[in-house]
């Protein structure tokens, strides 16, 4: 059986609110930096959300994507170290998003979800963006590394973004791809 193409799968979606589970590994760079490449390529306004703007350009250029010719399109937005901070300033970012352009956005969320408090607070976040979605002329992919949430927590999570998602994958190295559409 042929493995699964994730990048494929994002361009497939249209315009979509999409959960994106993984390990952190290099084809989780490789999917992330692919749908954001296709969208470059498009002349799309392309967002990348990070704690690390500067590691991410260099991994970017490593990747093959012209950071510097790009530069219109391609937006890099630093996201604080707490995410305490990073609540509000997602949800304000979402709002500046530009309404009459294509956009893509890749929303990393490399926060340790530890307790019950954050998990909640992040399914809220992600329902307010469902709920605008509808302004959102694009694709806004929520990147979760899987191993950033506890065990005790992480089945209660999937549930609560569920619903304010129109699609999942789950990429791993291990275990290759993934994907399901939700209603």
């Amino acid at each position: 059986m042929p493995k699964l193409d994730a990048t494929g799968f994002l361009e497939s979606l249209g315009c979509a609110h999409i959960l994106y589970f993984h390990d952190d590994s290099k084809i989780t760079k490789d999917t992330e930096f692919g749908f954001i490449q296709k969208g470059l390529e498009k002349q799309e306004h392309c967002f990348y959300t990070t704690q690390n703007p500067e590691g991410v350009l260099s991994k970017m250029k490593e990747f093959g994507i012209d950071t510097e010719g790009c530069s219109e399109f391609l937006h890099i937005v630093k996201i604080p170290e707490k995410f305490e901070d990073y609540s509000k300033m997602i949800l304000e970012k979402v709002d500046g998003l530009p309404h009459d352009s294509q956009i893509r956005v890749i929303s990393t969320h490399y926060f340790d979800f530890n307790a019950s408090k954050k998990t909640d607070r992040m399914a809220v976040i992600e329902q307010c963006v469902e709920d605008d979605y509808h302004k959102i002329k694009g694709s806004f992919v929520c990147s979760f590394a899987v191993q950033r949430i506890t065990n005790e927590i992480r089945g209660r999570f999937l549930n609560q973004l569920l619903d304010s998602h129109r699609a999942i994958v789950i990429q791993t190295e291990k275990d290759g791809t993934e994907v399901f559409t939700l209603p």
